[in-house]
């Protein structure tokens, strides 16, 4: 049976593997978008799917630090930067979408990169399966 810490390092090389899956679509996605519609999608594309990114990357370290340490303690502390961080990230996207800076389905299309690279991760491996 695999220890606890083999099953970690297993689970950080899918979430680093993840994380650059998510970059490598995102600068796919944004080159496709200036190739095919204009320079300002595919600046919208890749502003949206750097927010996403962002976000994912540090959700990801806050919940590895959440799992880690005693949870009582560290699950307020997880509660408030997760809220402080989509105010943050609400905010960023009123700004982006207010003062028109881009052009917002280019937006939703990078927003969408993490889900999109996530769901090609799953059905990769469901495939091994």
């Amino acid at each position: 049976m695999a220890s606890d810490q083999e099953h970690r390092e297993r689970s950080d090389l899918s979430l680093r593997k993840i994380q650059v899956f998510n970059w490598l679509l995102l600068l796919v996605m944004a080159g496709a978008a200036w190739l095919f519609f204009s320079a300002l999608v595919a600046r919208s594309v890749f502003v949206g799917g750097a927010v996403a990114n962002i976000s994912f990357g540090l959700l990801q370290r806050d919940l590895l630090r959440l799992f880690d340490g005693p949870l009582q303690v560290a699950k307020v502390r997880f509660f408030i930067k997760y809220y402080l961080r989509l105010a943050l990230l609400a905010t960023v996207l009123f700004v982006l979408v207010r003062y028109r800076l881009v052009h917002i389905f280019g937006l939703l299309a990078g927003l969408s990169t993490v889900m999109l690279s996530i769901g090609i991760n799953v059905a990769g491996l469901a495939k091994k399966i």
